[in-house]
């Protein structure tokens, strides 16, 4: 009886973290879909080295939504591999929804879609900083040409960004849309 009742607990702290983890995925795209936005604005009011760091924070918001959706997913795995498969009667709710793939489409509608939302703020703001080198070079006076620079060291810098963060959501895809082992 003992065994039972460490294994309830178990589900039962399971399902508060994937609730927990549900509630900070809504914080993160309330972050990125508002959030962005609004920091775009604040940072046209501001300095230019401001605007360089634009990038790197929806470069951040991608992962931390990987990392989260991945989490959840994790802890629905555990719940099917090790509490689920010890009881008897038949599937339950994590076996059953993985037995069934129309059910786990719309999880990937939804990550793939935040993903495209976050990739397209991540590609504009890339090419918001550009332009704004680019137009800080036109008004340079003084010849030092310094803006080349900043133009092709963030130009690198964002391409890395962007194959790490396409290379990270390639390899984690799976983990992020089900519970089911990877077949790697």
């Amino acid at each position: 009886m003992e065994g039972a009742a460490t294994q309830r607990d178990e589900f039962i702290s399971l399902r508060d973290e994937i609730r927990a983890t549900r509630a900070r995925l809504f914080r993160i795209l309330m972050v990125g879909l508002i959030g962005v936005p609004l920091l775009t604005y604040v940072a046209a009011q501001a300095e230019f080295y401001v605007w360089l760091l634009l990038p790197y924070s929806v470069l951040l918001l991608i992962v931390v939504f990987l990392a989260e959706q991945s989490s959840m997913m994790r802890a629905g795995r555990y719940i099917r591999e090790h509490i689920e498969s010890t009881g008897a009667g038949g599937p339950r709710w994590e076996t059953w929804i993985e037995s069934r793939p129309q059910f786990r489409l719309v999880d990937r509608h939804y990550v793939a879609c935040f993903l495209i939302v976050f990739f397209l703020y991540y590609f504009m703001t890339v090419g918001l900083v550009i332009n704004l080198i680019l137009n800080q070079e036109a008004k340079d006076m003084t010849g030092s040409q310094t803006y080349w620079y900043w133009f092709y060291g963030a130009l690198v810098t964002y391409a890395l960004g962007a194959i790490w963060a396409l290379a990270t959501l390639l390899s984690h895809w799976k983990a992020t849309i089900s519970t089911l082992p990877n077949r790697e």
